[in-house]
């Protein structure tokens, strides 16, 4: 093998590690940037949560103990129905399809509630 070749290859292999460096302290910094944003919200009393509007209606899943799910009348300002999860600590996930919600927390599996009356489907 050429000197030229072995010279390309050692240039190819740092411009790689370079990349793979520069990757691996991006992925380093947002994970520190969503710690820190977590422990803000916690310090602040902000409650992790997520919310969906879907027909006129807002579904909030809202971590804490106990964690619950609300469906909202947004036209009345009415509540719905309220379902307890039990103690819940990180955000939970939450979706709308047909005649069911969808709520995971935390790499859980989907708990399904139905729709009208937020009450649990096996």
């Amino acid at each position: 093998m050429t000197e030229e070749g072995k010279s390309g290859k050692r240039i190819v292999a740092i411009l790689l590690a370079l990349v793979l460096a520069a990757g691996l302290i991006a992925w380093l910094g947002a994970a520190q940037l969503e710690k820190n944003n977590r422990s803000r919200q916690q310090s602040e009393g902000e409650v992790p949560s997520a919310k969906v509007l879907n027909e006129g209606v807002l579904y909030e899943a809202a971590a804490g103990d106990p964690g619950i799910v609300i469906a909202r009348d947004v036209a009345s300002g009415k509540e719905l129905w309220r379902t307890e999860l039990g103690s819940i600590t990180a955000a939970p996930v939450i979706t709308v399809d047909e005649g069911m919600v969808y709520v995971q927390i935390a790499g859980t599996p989907w708990m399904k509630l139905d729709r009208a009356t937020g009450e649990p489907i096996e």
